[in-house]
């Protein structure tokens, strides 16, 4: 059952009693990122926050409810938020357990990155705000690469690098809810179909034409409208995601059988493709998400 109470406590302090792990890294100065995993269900609870950053989260499992001044913070798993709480407390409201992704930032170092009045913001006057959650697929690939990434202490200027994409790729999905007011909610539902259809066997990717027929959408209408939504072509897409779902296969199968289980009949051509995503071959990766695991057993 849910405790009702609610009790104030120092960060450090909360941090030790319901974060099972936490892990934290200055990528440089004003600059930092930290993904923290809570497993206390039906958490009530209120802690202190700063004056410094801007927030920019990603809830990556789980679901999270929080109030701050009088704004009510609900996410779900997929959900990004973007905030500058200028120090007021969060009260937590009976949150379940969940996996969170924070990239902290100060507003003068955002200011040198995007304009000075960046999506209604003055950066060189920050006061409270709290955006709206929103989502996008670029969004979700690049939090989960920033995820793997801390977990691989060698690859400092690629989580550098990620974690700069994914700034990029969360003020662009703020941005892009005025950009999909331009598309009707029967294309909208279209394009997600059309995704769903095209993600639904990643070793053989379907014709354009096939889906086209699929969801009633011409193929002109079809490509515009899938680079409108998603951030890239339909084949990239796909090829993307192929690349995303390799890294966890990696774990259990060799390269070869990597390969083959997403439709290669060539491995050095999906050698190939995996470093050019993840600039790291195969093989490499492989030696390094195996002895993490031996570490965690």
């Amino acid at each position: 059952m849910c405790s009702n109470d609610l009790t104030v406590l120092p960060l450090a302090q909360m941090a030790q009693q319901y974060l099972s792990e936490e892990k934290n890294i200055t990528i440089q100065p004003g600059l930092a990122v930290s993904i923290c995993h809570s497993s206390c269900n039906c958490l009530n609870g209120s802690f202190p926050s700063d004056d410094k950053y801007i927030h920019l989260n990603y809830l990556l499992e789980g679901r999270f409810k929080a109030r701050v001044r009088d704004t009510l913070i609900e996410l779900n798993e997929g959900d990004a938020i973007m905030g500058f709480s200028c120090g007021e407390p969060f009260h937590l409201m009976n949150s379940p357990s969940f996996c969170n992704l924070d990239i902290m930032i100060t507003p003068e170092l955002l200011a040198t990155l995007v304009e000075k009045h960046f999506l209604g913001i003055d950066l060189h006057d920050v006061v409270f705000f709290i955006k709206s959650p929103c989502n996008n697929i670029k969004l979700k690939s690049t939090a989960s690469h920033i995820a793997s990434l801390i977990e691989r202490p060698t690859c400092k200027l690629l989580l550098h690098s990620a974690v700069l994409e994914f700034i990029h790729w969360q003020i662009d999905a703020f941005n892009e809810r005025k950009n999909n007011q331009g598309l009707s909610i029967r294309e909208k539902y279209q394009l997600e179909s059309a995704r769903n259809y095209l993600l639904k066997d990643l070793s053989i990717a379907p014709t354009i034409a096939d889906i086209s027929n699929v969801v009633g959408l011409n193929q002109c209408k079809l490509k515009k409208g899938f680079k409108h939504l998603y951030g890239d072509s339909i084949y990239a897409h796909f090829q993307k995601e192929r690349m995303k779902k390799a890294m966890p296969l990696l774990k259990d199968n060799n390269v070869t059988e990597t390969a083959m289980i997403l439709g290669y009949s060539n491995v050095s051509h999906f050698s190939a493709a995996f470093s050019k995503e993840f600039n790291i071959k195969p093989k490499e990766a492989r030696k390094e998400i195996i002895p993490s695991r031996k570490q965690c057993a």
